[in-house]
């Protein structure tokens, strides 16, 4: 995670950490000491799996289960993975997973740079995967042509969608992708609910952010949703709103194309991840005060009773 001073918010990383350090262990690594490789782990709903077999040493795959991908490849189509992977994608992914991504480490290229990146690219395969539909709207909408579909949704989470809405023709924007947004804690969900709506009145009063896309967080579907056809807007119970982001052509432009796919993609982790962090503080510093009080009250001596005290006339009383 990026480093942050203590008024501004953390941006979570687009890759995986322990995939990345894994795949640019056996990238880096010499011929004569490549070894097999077992590694399993998980992040925000996506399970990955790194392995190296003992008797193909010089292929590394790289294997993604998520609960949205056959919903995703059924908008985007294989062209589009082809497209993300040239040549590393398996016809046949291993078993439990959807995506498996074979690298020869026999062909890699001898720029250490190219290897970095393509580290950065195998490790962040959740992101460009559940981004699909961000990948193909934004580069429409910075290319100026037309996207193939009306719309696109994509079921990441129980009772959580992200619908992508396209400009309706290619010379006009915005983008706007919506989230419905659940929280099963009750704590959760009022923290969530303050942080979206100072999120939707700083975007409108701080100058600072005249630039960023524009936030809407309604309680009722979007003008968008509503006005699109056959989209299922039912909400579960634990339903707390919708969240609208508007992006322009100019928020994309200029070389910014990723970083705005990354943050959009990442928009419900980033709440989720300063709401976890918020409860953590709350519950820490609950803690500190009950210790405080019962500390006052472990070292408060009780007044003696039946004590003899004295007026200021001189005369004695007990009380």
């Amino acid at each position: 995670r990026h480093t942050a001073s203590q008024h501004t918010m953390i941006h979570l990383e687009a890759s995986h950490r322990i995939v990345a350090e894994t795949v640019a262990a056996r990238v880096h690594s010499d011929r004569d000491k490549r070894e097999a490789v077992d590694v399993r782990c998980a992040d925000f709903g996506a399970q990955y799996y790194v392995s190296v077999q003992p008797d193909e040493r010089h292929i590394l795959r790289v294997s993604l289960w998520l609960k949205c991908f056959e919903e995703i490849k059924e908008a985007v189509g294989d062209s589009f993975f082809q497209e993300m992977y040239p040549g590393m994608v398996e016809s046949s992914p291993q078993p439990g997973y959807k995506l498996t991504l074979a690298i020869n480490l026999d062909e890699l290229p001898a720029d250490a740079a190219a290897k970095d990146a393509l580290v950065r690219k195998v490790a962040s395969i959740k992101r460009d995967v559940t981004a699909a539909p961000l990948w193909i709207c934004f580069k429409a909408l910075l290319d100026g042509s037309r996207v193939p579909r009306p719309h696109y949704v994509v079921h990441y989470r129980h009772d959580e969608t992200m619908w992508v809405v396209p400009s309706p023709s290619p010379s006009s924007e915005p983008v706007v992708v919506v989230f419905a947004l659940s929280f099963d804690n009750q704590v959760e969900q009022a923290i969530a609910k303050a942080f979206l709506q100072e999120i939707e009145i700083s975007r409108k009063q701080s100058r600072d952010l005249a630039t960023a896309p524009n936030v809407t967080y309604t309680q009722e579907p979007p003008h968008e949703l509503k006005t699109l056809r056959g989209v299922d807007l039912r909400t579960g119970k634990d339903f707390i709103g919708f969240v609208s982001l508007a992006v322009s052509k100019r928020i994309v432009e200029g070389g910014r194309l990723e970083k705005a796919v990354t943050l959009v993609e990442g928009y419900r982790a980033y709440l989720v991840y300063h709401i976890k962090a918020t409860k953590s503080q709350l519950h820490t510093r609950i803690r500190s005060r009950s210790s405080s009080w019962l500390q006052v009250l472990n070292r408060a001596m009780p007044e003696k009773l039946n004590t003899e005290r004295k007026t200021i006339t001189g005369r004695t009383f007990k009380r």
